[in-house]
């Protein structure tokens, strides 16, 4: 006799109110673009409506695309919200063809595993009947990318498909057409990308009054075609407020910045034309150099031996906290930083996460750090904890120094400021005066603007141009400041 097995496909957890909007949706329709802010429980929404559509008959699985350090995280949630058991596809070959065989509701794997799968995921994605799903959907931004194309390839078998991000236009706008493609293979906005731009006449480094048009065009198609809902508009979260922290360099410090700037002032002075920014080019590198010498200039010059002026703040500020009780993420683009700060912040207790760790001792810190009442302080670089991470225990933020990623800047801080934080939030900016970290933040500001904007979150956009003449300004001396 053959024996039929009987699936739970209830919910464990109840919904909140804008969520059962997102689940329905989901559920019935064929492909779904949740651009809700971090924070909104986008996850929980994904496995309700998946589910409802386990139940129905519709689908047989869901394939979750993610990155390799939220591969934990998505199956707690699975745990959390539903009766329903996960695989993740990873291990040896072996390994992997044998969990291809056995049947779960939901397979987990990670953006960089679908290059190295795509020939036995073709295939299993031919035989069943498979939602996909892509978690932070702004990876596959770049339609060149091998992993973005992998996933396209994969989307012409899937019955259905879901691309989930609380940042979709990660820097610029044209992010949004390769997961737009992977959702519809070009019926929204195109299938030449190159066309694509030329249809909204995307050029960020114009004068918004030049783009305002194409781009409110583009910010329709979008709203009309995906949902987006902001925290403050579903949620009484308590309140988010941001300070900027000035910081003093010492004499040696602001010596070792200032030649470096200067020889980067001559060599921009030299540049012919308009100076385009993109995380390729050689400036942007050099910039960030500046960026580490107004951090902390022992990340390149092994013989600085002073206490870098934002360290000593820092102690300052983490005590202060402390004393009050509540626990702090410390947030750095450098690694460098965070082993120095491991050992400079050991009496208060510190947990550290950062890419280079393995993902078992990620997940052990994490959940230190969330659960242990000694470790107070967590110390993260923004691209290994930014996404996915609930870390509410936390009330404070605290940026030692950042990068011109915009995804970077907007998720990190949302770890501490969504459901289930009952504390008002603080989010501290060390910002040295005169360097870089001024410059930096105009630009991430200009490009949250632009991006809220085509997200319609805000009713006019800004352009992020900025002159050749205008970073000269911003690299300049307190006096050249002040003469400009």
């Amino acid at each position: 006799m053959k024996r039929t097995i009987s699936y739970n496909f209830a919910a464990r957890t109840i919904p909140l109110p804008h969520q059962v909007e997102a689940i329905n949706y989901i559920q019935h329709h064929t492909y779904t673009a949740l651009f809700d802010e971090q924070g909104l429980g986008k996850t929980k929404a994904v496995i309700e409506g998946l589910s409802n559509n386990f139940r129905e008959g519709l689908i047989d699985g869901g394939l979750i695309i993610c990155k390799k350090n939220l591969i934990s995280n998505w199956q707690e949630e699975i745990q959390t919200h539903s009766y329903l058991k996960s695989i993740v596809l990873k291990g040896t070959s072996k390994e992997r063809g044998q969990k291809f065989m056995g049947f779960t509701h939901f397979y987990i794997i990670n953006y960089e595993g679908v290059k190295g799968e795509i020939e036995r995921l073709k295939l299993f994605l031919k035989v069943r009947r498979i939602a996909i799903v892509l978690d932070e959907s702004h990876t596959i931004k770049n339609p060149k990318s091998q992993v973005s194309r992998a996933v396209v390839i994969l989307s012409t078998l899937a019955v259905k498909r879901v691309i989930i991000s609380g940042t979709p236009v990660a820097n610029k706008p044209e992010d949004l057409w390769a997961q737009f493609f992977f959702l519809d293979q070009g019926k929204l906005l195109g299938d030449d990308f190159l066309k694509f731009k030329r249809r909204f006449r995307i050029n960020i480094h114009q004068d918004p009054e030049i783009a305002e048009e194409a781009l409110k065009s583009l910010r329709l198609l979008i709203k009309e075609n995906s949902i987006r809902r902001k925290k403050g508009d579903v949620l009484e979260l308590p309140e988010k407020t941001f300070f900027d922290t000035p910081i003093e360099l010492s004499s040696k410090q602001s010596q070792i910045y200032h030649a470096i700037r200067d020889e980067l002032r001559l060599e921009i002075k030299n540049i012919s034309g308009e100076i385009v920014l993109d995380d390729s080019s050689e400036l942007l590198k050099k910039l960030l150099r500046l960026c580490q010498a107004a951090s902390n200039p022992r990340l390149f010059d092994k013989s600085y031996d002073e206490q870098p002026a934002k360290f000593r703040a820092l102690k300052d500020l983490i005590e202060k906290i402390l004393s009050k009780k509540e626990k702090v993420i410390v947030w750095t683009s450098f690694i460098g930083n965070i082993k120095l700060l491991k050992n400079d912040l050991k009496d208060y207790g510190i947990c550290e996460v950062y890419g280079d760790l393995p993902i078992a001792v990620r997940v052990r810190n994490i959940e230190k750090f969330k659960t242990d009442s000694t470790c107070r302080v967590l110390v993260a670089n923004p691209a290994a904890a930014r996404e996915g991470l609930t870390l509410t225990v936390a009330n404070n933020a605290i940026y030692l120094d950042r990068n011109f990623n915009l995804v970077d800047y907007l998720q990190s801080q949302d770890r501490i400021h969504r459901i289930s934080q009952s504390k008002p939030c603080s989010i501290f900016k060390f910002i040295a005066r005169g360097t870089i970290d001024e410059y930096i933040d105009e630009i991430i500001s200009r490009k949250d603007y632009l991006a809220a904007f085509v997200e319609g979150d805000r009713s006019k956009p800004m352009g992020i141009r900025m002159t050749k003449e205008q970073l000269l300004t911003y690299l300049g001396t307190r006096h050249d400041r002040k003469q400009n």
